[in-house]
């Protein structure tokens, strides 16, 4: 596509060895206590991948690279305001050129008009090539509430619901509002969309969130990774987080990328993003289970309320782990700090993102969206003031 290109809305046997490969990465990952990756496959697998990768002539295409950078809505608290903006200038005055590798960007269903002409202009201005997915009232205003996964109608008013934890009533509270939040966040639609585009202009593809900044020293480890070991379908790259971006500008800037990894996909991978799963609640993590890519999440339990995820992919196991990535800093540092208050707060924003949206854009709604929305409304303000 071209630069300003709008999307409009109108297992078998050789697979075996996987599952022992599994239980062997997660004791190591228990008994490290960080998200440290191991490569998934046995010899014996190994062997029969680099033999279909020559059978393919896949030997014969060109490692070329296409970084898809996806930029979305600030999300307050979650993250302070203005820094997509500050971030994406950042990146294009200060990334260096990319050994064959072509960089792109998704403008992902910006709510605030300004907010989206100045990200435009900003990528205009350095001749960037990006796809831009409007945010369309229209479209939003169709979408309601989600109560399905309720036991009942008065769920809310049980003692079920009073007695969960505060962390817990957000998430459920977030659930409800799940198909408002896929439209607006977008998250694994764009990340898709970046996955379908790139695989019609090169041999690896790097869907990545729109926050992440890749130094020569981290581009080198990823490119000689990926290079040396072409015959496994995906990477995962761990991600680092800093609290000055500046750092990043630095020789001796040391990463501890110990954070949920991004991801690179070649070309002829089967697999995509499930956008059943929304924005915040495992939306990659759903994907790295697929693919057997072990971490701290293999140890995360679920809620009856939570999406079901696929079944294990057949190219499970079929990842290598290449170099790092930075995540730039959201302008919270208590945060970034802070895992959990990090969960809850990115609930948060959420709820109160949509909450506006609900009240500035829809204006009109059904009646059992108006009484959900009451009571929402009602248990969140009881929520915040217990955190204060």
């Amino acid at each position: 596509m071209k630069r300003g290109t709008t999307i409009n809305k109108k297992s078998n046997r050789k697979w075996k060895t996987i599952k022992r490969t599994n239980k062997i990465s997660r004791r190591k990952v228990k008994q490290t206590g960080t998200t440290k990756l191991i490569e998934g496959m046995q010899p014996k697998t190994l062997d029969y991948l680099k033999k279909d990768y020559l059978e393919k002539g896949l030997d014969k295409i060109r490692d070329t690279f296409v970084l898809y950078r996806i930029i979305g809505n600030d999300l307050y608290p979650r993250h302070q305001k203005g820094q997509t903006l500050r971030n994406l200038q950042f990146i294009l005055e200060h990334e260096s050129v990319l050994e064959n590798c072509e960089k792109r960007w998704i403008v992902n269903r910006i709510i605030d008009k300004e907010v989206e002409q100045a990200i435009i202009a900003l990528l205009k201005k350095f001749h960037q090539e990006f796809i831009h997915i409007p945010f369309l009232e229209e479209d939003y205003k169709k979408i309601g509430l989600d109560t399905s996964f309720l036991p009942n109608s008065n769920y809310l008013k049980s003692n079920k619901y009073t007695s969960m934890n505060q962390e817990r009533k957000k998430r459920l509270l977030a659930a409800i509002f799940r198909k408002k939040n896929n439209y607006v966040m977008n998250v694994n639609g764009a990340r898709n969309a970046a996955l379908r585009d790139g695989k019609t202009r090169g041999k690896w593809i790097l869907p990545w969130d729109g926050n992440c900044f890749v130094t020569q020293t981290a581009w080198k480890k990823i490119y000689l990774e990926v290079i040396s070991k072409p015959h496994l379908k995906y990477f995962a790259v761990p991600m680092t987080r800093v609290l000055d971006n500046t750092q990043l500008l630095t020789d001796n800037f040391i990463p501890v990328p110990v954070e949920e990894p991004q991801l690179i996909f070649r070309w002829d991978s089967k697999e995509e993003f499930n956008e059943d799963f929304w924005y915040g609640r495992r939306d990659k993590v759903e994907l790295l289970w697929r693919l057997g890519i072990t971490g701290v999440w293999d140890d995360w339990t679920s809620d009856f309320w939570d999406s079901k995820p696929l079944p294990k992919s057949v190219e499970a196991g079929q990842y290598g782990v290449a170099g790092w990535v930075a995540r730039m800093f959201s302008g919270m540092k208590t945060l970034e700090k802070n895992s959990k208050q990090r969960n809850i707060t990115r609930f948060e924003a959420i709820i109160k993102t949509i909450q506006y949206l609900d009240k500035n854009v829809v204006k009109h709604s059904s009646m059992s969206d108006v009484l959900v929305n009451q009571i929402l409304k009602k248990k969140m303000k009881r929520i915040l003031r217990t955190n204060k």
